[in-house]
């Protein structure tokens, strides 16, 4: 396991350790969530080299108990050079399986259609859309009514031109309306 995972599996640890101090997960239906992500590239395309690059989302959640439905924006520099973007538009259902102490764990999955966004300068293969689909689990944690941290984990696998696989870990922040 090489030291970032080490650094994020660590973080996770700690953060679970001190729910128990933590306040509310947020009780509204409706939430926003904002979240940085890595992206560690697990089987790369095989024309371009993939490395370890950071991205971010956004999203909107609505929930149902213990189920919620998530619909967001999701843009990733997957390569080492910064023309390169993966831009995804995606749904997120997500099902908390255990809850206690200011913590759940949850399952999520996600599927997302998305392109290649390409600088004008840049030389990079066009494609209008591609699919991309995975699953992963994270930790809501409470902070209080309104807002949660959200730390997870999930494997994404692209397909079409741009076939190829991460692991993305990200930390974020939901807030209930």
């Amino acid at each position: 396991m090489n030291a970032s995972l080490r650094s994020c599996a660590t973080l996770i640890a700690g953060l679970f350790g001190l729910a128990s101090s933590l306040g509310a997960q947020s009780l509204q239906r409706v939430s926003l969530q904002v979240a940085g992500a890595a992206l560690y590239v697990t089987s790369p395309d095989p024309e371009y080299t993939g490395k370890t690059r950071l991205g971010f989302e956004a999203q909107g959640r609505y929930t149902f108990g213990r189920l919620s439905l998530g619909a967001g924006y999701q843009r990733s520099t997957v390569y080492p050079f910064r023309e390169k973007h993966h831009s995804l538009l995606f749904l997120e259902p997500k099902y908390v399986a255990v809850t206690g102490g200011g913590v759940a764990l949850y399952l999520a999955g996600r599927l997302g259609l998305g392109s290649l966004v390409c600088r004008p300068e840049a030389q990079c293969r066009t494609q209008t859309t591609y699919a991309t689909f995975g699953g992963g689990s994270g930790l809501l944690i409470r902070l209080n009514g309104r807002m949660s941290a959200d730390l997870g984990a999930q494997f994404l696998q692209v397909t079409g031109i741009y076939s190829s696989a991460y692991v993305m870990l990200r930390a974020g922040l939901g807030i209930g309306l």
